[in-house]
């Protein structure tokens, strides 16, 4: 069986490029060919982290070209690709490109789609802007209708062009049909991610240290990370042996840190982009508040080395992966002192930290990479079929 990935950045940081990274190497375990064509290519020195066998390629902007489609064409048809994974299911013309190049082949199209089905930066960028009270209201307004009607059009249009769809939870299916307007959808697949730490339950709790950490992109339209340290700032006077780290890069990282600044604050650390092992095994508390997300891979990875994960529940995918008493899951709207609130009652209680971490490494091993390669496997059978 031959695989290809078609990612827009790849080789590069990020959940969706790990995902793809772990995947690939997983099928060629399995004895599958597989390859990965994608449009940049910024960290050349990750391609290190996958089997030599996997081949790599490269296409060019802009994306809806006929030398892309011919250069496409060629590279299913050379390997005799079987199913090509679309990993950038926004914006419509990346599916156009692939269902042009497949064309005359017996290759399938899978388009996962890997976030919330009804939000993406743009809209919720309009959404800030008019909860800010930015710019012109109605002008606003008007561009939020045009670009949400946008958005609808074209995730219709991926929809119809794929022979598989594929959102990250189950939750997400009625938002796609409501989104894209319509009741059936018989294409679809929920199917979650896999935690890529291969060595989940070797974390000895008693080596942890009073520690909250973030880790993700560091930026404010959709991770809203500044709420991270606002909370810290609501709490730390009253915890003065916990330390709050933040792991992570990205556009907004310069004016987290002024902010934390400006406000003062102590026991906090800026680390950039790091491998997030490390501070898995040795924090208490994973805080992510993010104003809408897809499946994040940090919530799984925490949980398999027993950091507990403090949620804004903004996603509804959070509760397949946050169940029982493995993490806490707030209520939206993100409210300040409510996260608080229930932020310092967890860290005040050993006991219940104690708990809550080992129930959580139970529950992340549903994400294990077997379980989710055996889900990938009873879809590639469910196409042939």
């Amino acid at each position: 069986m031959n695989i290809l990935f078609l990612m827009g950045i790849y080789p590069s940081y990020g959940g969706v490029e790990k995902v793809t990274t772990v995947l690939a190497n997983e099928f060629v375990k399995q004895g599958m060919c597989v390859s990965i064509v994608s449009f940049e290519q910024p960290v050349p020195k990750l391609a290190k982290e996958l089997n030599p066998k996997i081949k790599l390629y490269k296409l060019d902007y802009p994306v809806l070209t006929n030398k892309n489609k011919v250069k496409l064409s060629q590279i299913i048809r050379n390997n005799g690709i079987k199913y090509l994974i679309n990993q950038w299911a926004v914006p419509w013309y990346v599916a156009r490109l692939c269902k042009k190049a497949t064309i005359g082949t017996e290759c399938r199209l899978i388009t996962v789609h890997h976030n919330i089905p009804n939000m993406n930066a743009r809209i919720q960028q309009i959404e800030i802007n008019l909860s800010e009270g930015k710019g012109n209201r109605l002008i606003n307004r008007l561009k939020h209708m045009i670009i949400k009607s946008i958005s609808r059009i074209s995730l219709r249009y991926v929809y119809e062009t794929s022979d598989r769809y594929i959102v990250l939870s189950p939750s997400f299916i009625p938002i796609l049909g409501n989104y894209i307007l319509k009741k059936n959808l018989p294409k679809v697949t929920a199917l979650g991610n896999p935690i890529t730490i291969s060595d989940i339950d070797s974390t000895n709790y008693h080596k942890k240290i009073n520690e909250i950490i973030y880790v993700g992109r560091v930026e404010y339209n959709q991770k809203h990370t500044y709420r991270v340290i606002d909370v810290w700032n609501a709490i730390r006077l009253h915890h003065p042996d916990w330390h709050l780290t933040i792991v992570g890069d990205g556009p907004d990282l310069i004016n987290l840190k002024e902010r934390a600044t400006s406000m003062g604050l102590e026991n906090i650390s800026f680390e950039g982009f790091q491998p997030p092992l490390n501070y898995y095994k040795r924090a208490k508390i994973l805080l992510l508040l993010s104003e809408y997300e897809g499946f994040p891979l940090v919530i799984g990875e925490a949980m398999s080395q027993g950091t507990v994960p403090v949620i804004l529940g903004s996603f509804p995918a959070v509760y397949d992966i946050v169940k029982n008493c493995s993490g806490i899951v707030i209520k939206p709207p993100y409210n300040i002192d409510v996260v608080a609130k229930t932020l310092s009652d967890l860290m005040q209680d050993t006991e219940k930290l104690r708990t809550m971490s080992s129930i959580s490494i139970e529950f992340s091993k549903e994400f294990e990479l077997h379980f989710i390669i055996k889900e990938w496997n009873a879809l590639f059978n469910s196409i042939i079929s």
